[in-house]
């Protein structure tokens, strides 16, 4: 799963615990993160959270963070890139368009 802000990770923390079965006193004394803080990263009201209080927070519901950092691309690496996948997935005849030489 993707997250890219504050309230899409308290939701899916959320979604984990409850799936988990776990209330968020449970959670807040498994992970070490303060209740008062749980409740607030449920609700996408932490605009600050941390990553180790992330960590924390998905250890305890035996997940795990995984992080990839990108760059925005310029139009034409973005161009290049669209070409790329088209030509790896066969739904873009390379040979044909002279990609390939």
């Amino acid at each position: 799963m993707q997250i890219t802000s504050s309230v899409e990770a308290g939701a899916f923390v959320k979604s984990l615990r409850e799936l988990r079965g776990l209330s968020r006193q449970e959670l807040s004394s498994s992970s070490g993160i303060p209740l008062r803080t749980v409740y607030a990263v449920e609700k996408g009201e932490l605009n600050n959270l941390s990553v180790d209080r992330l960590i924390a927070l998905l250890a305890a519901l035996d997940a795990r963070l995984d992080v990839r950092v990108t760059t925005p691309e310029t139009a034409e690496e973005a161009e290049t890139n669209r070409l790329v996948k088209l030509a790896a997935t066969g739904t873009l005849d390379a040979d044909r368009w002279g990609l390939l030489s």
